[in-house]
């Protein structure tokens, strides 16, 4: 996010470089970052999950990779529903396990898992399944009724999930966020979360991400390796994490932050659907992330498009495993957010133009787009 960090995390930073601790996290540190993270699930979950049970990692990906290597069988595939975060689709095959890519359909919320497809790619012998709640690109926050559906696929094939729930704090819908682990008895004995302060407090940089073991074998496995991967995560990140949780400061710069992101994601869909003819995009329900649908545009490169003729720098569909649209980061200072979309729309508009004149057509005028 394009935003100051939340005051307390800066003192809290500044403290620890007075203090010259740039060390080594050392087990009271540490100890402390586990406590405050069980007591922050706690309080905005109801989610009971042991200290002992919270596990540090320097972020998400890492703590990914680290599933992949020591809780899933080797070799077996790993399903991703896609579009997805671009590491889950690139990791699993870093540790020899090929990936399942199940696109996810139209539901009465939005963007889905295809619950029959990952039924499939389990039923062919994937043994892990990556659940992103929310949804990294599309913003979707899942219901508990989804979440119930992708708990029996997998248990019927005794296979587990990987959920990445990172961006749980960045509720705009108003709903209360659900932890997948937290849905059932079963789903806490067949997952391994992956959380962090780092998206909702901006503090990516710092590198302290946490896996959460919600099954008692997990995290006894977990206890003979952690020792390796808790090198990796830096003590400022620790500081940072506890100012993030604690703080009561720090809890009211995030409803600011997320008032902001409201109204810049409403701007962005109201903009979108009505200025820039053959682009779509649906309210984020959580995240600052739009994720704007260019297949109606008539431009093979939307993100080129939007680079080399709006200066707008946006990510490519394609490395979601999804061509043809674009993710906007909308965490943004507002005027900033307007400049853009006001740069967005007129290359629209001048591609819709060329496209006028070479064809004497408009822009969606035979593709159904409104």
């Amino acid at each position: 996010m394009a935003y100051d960090v939340a005051t307390p995390i800066h003192e809290a930073i500044l403290c620890e470089t007075n203090e010259g601790t740039l060390g080594y996290n050392d087990p009271i540190s540490i100890a402390q970052g586990r406590n405050s993270v069980s007591a922050w699930l706690l309080r905005s979950y109801d989610w009971d999950v042991e200290p002992t049970s919270v596990g540090f990692v320097s972020d998400v990906v890492s703590g990914f990779a680290a599933v992949l290597r020591h809780f899933v069988p080797a070799g077996s595939p790993v399903v991703v529903p896609t579009p997805a975060y671009g590491p889950f689709l690139t990791v699993p095959e870093l540790f020899g396990h090929p990936v399942i890519r199940v696109p996810m359909c139209e539901g009465p919320f939005g963007p889905a898992m295809d619950i029959d497809g990952i039924e499939r790619a389990l039923h062919a012998g994937a043994r892990l399944v990556v659940l992103c709640n929310p949804h990294n690109p599309t913003g979707r926050s899942y219901r508990r009724t989804e979440l119930a559906a992708l708990a029996d696929a997998v248990e019927a094939h005794g296979a587990r999930v990987f959920s990445d729930e990172v961006h749980a704090p960045l509720n705009l819908s108003g709903r209360p966020h659900l932890p997948y682990a937290a849905v059932a008895a079963r789903t806490a004995e067949h997952t391994i979360t992956a959380t962090s302060a780092s998206k909702a407090w901006n503090i990516s940089g710092l590198k302290c991400a946490q896996l959460l073991f919600s099954a008692t074998r997990d995290a006894e496995t977990w206890q003979g390796v952690a020792g390796h991967y808790v090198r990796s995560v830096s003590r400022l990140g620790v500081a940072a994490l506890r100012a993030a949780y604690e703080e009561p400061e720090s809890q009211e710069w995030l409803s600011a932050t997320l008032e902001r992101l409201r109204r810049n994601s409403e701007s962005v869909v109201r903009r979108v659907n009505s200025e820039m003819p053959g682009i779509s995009c649906r309210p984020a329900e959580s995240t600052y992330l739009a994720w704007l649908d260019c297949t109606r545009l008539g431009v093979a490169d939307p993100a080129r498009l939007f680079h080399e003729h709006a200066g707008v720098a946006l990510c490519d569909g394609e490395e979601f495993g999804s061509p043809g649209y674009v993710r906007l980061n909308f965490a943004l200072p507002q005027a900033q957010l307007e400049r853009a979309l006001d740069a967005m729309a007129a290359a629209v508009a001048a591609e819709q133009r060329q496209l006028s004149s070479a064809t004497g057509q408009t822009i969606g005028s035979t593709r159904g787009n409104t």
